[in-house]
Parts: C-alpha cells; structure tokens; sequence
C-alpha cells in the first residue's frame, strides 16, 4: 500500500489540478454577475481579462509544484504572445504590471527576505531614472555628454543605486519596525526634494526630456513591443537571481535576520554586512526599473518620484505574499492592472441600470476587494511556504486558545 501511496497522490493532484484550473480559468465570467446580479465589461477589455485568468491558472500551477514547469511554460508563452492581441491602452497596462513587478522583486529582496521595512523604495528608483536621463539627454542635464548607450548605462545606473541604498543603510542599521519606515520614507522624500530644486543638473520641476529608446545592435527599442519584452526579461532575470540568493548562504542570513536579529548575531551572522547588503541588492533592481522606465517615457519629472510608489510596490508585495518572488506577479496585477479594467465596469439587469459604476465608483470597488484579500488571505495571495506555515501555525494556536 506504501508504494502505491506515490501514485494515488499525484492521481489526487491531477485530480484536483484538473477541477481547479478551469473553475479559476472561467471563473471571472461568473463571480462578478453572481456577486453584482449582472456586470457588463467594455470588450476591448477581454484579452487583458483572458490574460488574467491564465497567469492566474499559471501561477497556481507553479505555486503548487505539480505540473510546475507546464504552468511556468503556460506564463512565459502568455506574457510573450499578450502584446500582439492588446491595444495601445493595454499594452501601457501590462508594461507598468510588468515594472511594478521588477520593483516589487527588489523590495521584496528588502522587506520579504531581510524583514526590514522601507517605505522610500522611489529614491533608488529616481536614481536610476535621472542617471539615464542625464547621460542619455545631456542638453537637459549636467552636460554629462560621454556618449554611453543604454546597455553601458543600464549597469551603471543599478551600481549608483545600490551604493545609494548601501549608503542609506549605515545609519539606520540601529532601527528596526516602526522607526526604521520613517527614517526610509524621510530618505525617498529628501531625493524627490533634491531633484526637483536642482534646477542646474537635473532641470528642477521642468523635468529631463528627449530621452532616447534603446538600442539593440544599432537598431532602436521603440516599437509597442520591444520595451515591453525588455521589462519582461528584467523581470525574469531578478526573479531569478533573488530566488539563487534567496537560496543560498546570504538568503538564511536574511532569514534569520528577519526572524530575530538578536538570536541571528549571537549565532554568528554578521547582521550589519547583511542588512547592508540586502539594501543595496533591492536598490540596485530598482535602479535598473528606473532606467526602463526613463527609456520608456522619453522624459521624466520630480512628480513620477513621489511617495504613492514606494506604497504601491509595498502592497503588491504584501499582498502577493512576501518572500515569494511568484506572488508579486499576482499582486501586481490587483493593484495596478484591476483598477483601469474597472473603469468600464458597470450593472445591467431587469430594473437596475448602473451605467457609470466603474468610472465613479472604480476606487471604492478596488479598495474594498483589497480589504476582502487581506481578511481571506492576511498571508498574502502566494506567500512563500515557510511564511504559510507560519501563519497556519498562529491559526492553530489561536483555535487552541479559543477552545
């Protein structure tokens, strides 16, 4: 019986994989009319809507283990084919999805493996956004004319960065919760301040313009696709470097940091060298998101930079789930593409006409399905195994307690 256990297992897997990919591919058809009696979606909305419900389907696979490397196939060949079946509005979509999730990667490498809170995330993204707006578009910036391309700048950029984030991590390596998120926010503050009163380098308010796009074996990036694949391949890469990391000697370190750092420097872990690290790995990927998205936009001003980013890049990695580089995909596309779909929401059933419920009303929605998500799900929507655990854990013991 023992032997066989193995197979019944997978069978069961097969099982309940094969009942809950369709009810999750098909399912976005349903629950909106069974919750709202009747919803009408604009059509031009129907493939990003499609591309949703099969990165979800993807996305459980993987999170599941079984079939795995057909759900990361199914992902990869989605993410590819979506720009030539979407428009320009929703290829715009699923590039900033695509970017949110690259930042998301980094500060995840900060908050989700190192435990530290950092609500300035933007300042490394500014950092590397001005550096390649200042190299690339000299006559707006410093005069900074040395004629380097974007795959030269690219890596420049992410080691500014992280020695910025490096540098934002010696005096704060004494504070911890509360303090150390004030202190960081402080920082992404004072680095929107600075450039946007610098008026000699960075052109103050009036921002940097004529950017140029990439260029690949002097052919330039500047079709609808090219720079979505390149956000894309950023994406892939820093999923996969923080998943090595995360794996390796450095990632236990931050584990154990972010467990009790009292416990983890009488063990032997050297909690500055690491914390420090962790700061300037997260700060580097976002570097790198930001001179995508200067090369994308062609200009960039103080007002991209504000404090709404470094929130939105928490929340999706929060309610992706923290420390797992899948949910971050997930959560990126909650908070960033289910609100623009949500503008052409709307109610049309026997005597109730609700035109224009999305367009009033699309914040309210997507603010009360966020609540809905951290009350169902406080661990996030794919959170890593060891933090699953760790909540099923406390379940237990609060069941416990009540009983």
């Amino acid at each position: 019986m023992t032997r066989l256990q193995p197979a019944r297992d997978a069978i069961a897997q097969l099982r309940e994989n094969a009942v809950v990919a369709p009810v999750l591919l098909y399912g976005h058809y349903a629950v909106l009319p069974l919750l709202c009696v009747a919803t009408t979606l604009a059509p031009e909305h129907l493939t990003i809507r499609w591309a949703f419900a099969v990165i979800v389907v993807a996305g459980y696979l993987i999170l599941r283990g079984s079939h795995s490397l057909f759900g990361a196939i199914v992902l990869v060949a989605t993410l590819l084919a979506l720009p030539y079946y979407m428009d320009k509005f929703e290829r715009s979509i699923m590039f900033n999805v695509a970017l949110y999730s690259l930042l998301g990667i980094g500060l995840n490498v900060v908050v989700g493996y190192a435990g530290l809170l950092d609500l300035g995330y933007v300042a490394f993204f500014a950092v590397g956004a001005y550096i390649y707006a200042l190299i690339a578009a000299p006559e707006y910036g410093g005069g900074f004319d040395v004629g380097t391309s974007f795959w030269l700048v690219l890596p420049m950029a992410m080691v500014v960065a992280g020695l910025v984030g490096a540098a934002l991590g010696v005096p704060v390596l004494r504070l911890r919760g509360d303090y150390l998120a004030i202190v960081t926010l402080g920082f992404g503050e004072i680095i929107r301040i600075m450039v946007n009163n610098e008026k000699e380098i960075t052109n103050g308010p009036v921002g940097v313009f004529s950017i140029p796009k990439p260029d690949f074996f002097d052919k330039p990036l500047s079709g609808p696709y090219e720079l979505y694949y390149l956000v894309i391949a950023g994406c892939f890469i820093a999923a996969f470097a923080a998943e090595r990391i995360l794996d390796s000697r450095v990632g236990r370190a931050w584990e154990a940091i972010r467990e009790d750092e009292d416990v983890a420097a009488g063990m032997g872990v050297d909690t500055t060298v690491y914390k420090l690290l962790a700061f300037a790995i997260g700060a580097a990927i976002g570097g790198a998101g930001g001179v995508i998205y200067a090369a994308k936009q062609s200009a960039v001003f103080p007002t991209d930079f504000n404090l709404d980013v470094s929130i939105n890049v928490l929340a999706l990695v929060i309610i992706g789930g923290m420390g797992n580089v899948r949910g971050i995909l997930l959560g990126s596309i909650l908070l960033i593409a289910l609100p623009e779909v949500l503008r052409d929401f709307s109610i049309d059933f026997a005597f109730v006409h609700l035109d224009n419920l999305g367009a009033d009303y699309r914040l309210v929605i997507f603010g009360a399905a966020l609540v809905a998500v951290m009350v169902l799900r406080p661990e996030g929507l794919m959170p890593s195994r060891r933090r699953a655990a760790e909540f099923k854990q406390i379940e237990l013991i609060e069941e416990e307690l009540a009983t």
